[in-house]
């Protein structure tokens, strides 16, 4: 199956909370599979027109991604990653978000 990259084109995004390090079930920092390097979350506000939302982004960056709150930025390479959990009878699901990383916006109008 195909990558579900999406259109970023339409869309603003903001940091609404710092990125911190994506933790397993153990409270150890997760690493990617195929780079092996770690994986960091991130909170954004996506915000289109009509419409506002918070995601979670997972970006795999040898670093913290140097990015603060309330900054402007562009995800890069933004894809979702639909998930579905069967546990004990109870079925969950939702999307992911997965970015390769995240570019900072220059607001300066001068």
């Amino acid at each position: 199956m195909g990558r579900l990259m999406l259109d970023t084109t339409r869309v603003s995004y903001e940091v609404s909370v710092n990125p911190v390090p994506k933790l397993d079930q153990n409270g150890q920092q997760k690493f990617d599979r195929e780079t092996k390097q770690p994986m960091w979350t991130v909170h954004l506000y996506a915000l289109s027109e009509g419409s506002a939302e918070v995601i979670n982004v997972t970006v795999v960056s040898p670093v913290v991604p140097p990015v603060a709150v309330r900054q402007p930025v562009l995800p890069v390479d933004l894809e979702a990653l639909p998930w579905v959990n069967d546990r004990d009878g109870k079925v969950r699901s939702g999307v992911a978000f997965r970015a390769a990383g995240l570019r900072p916006l220059d607001t300066d109008t001068k």
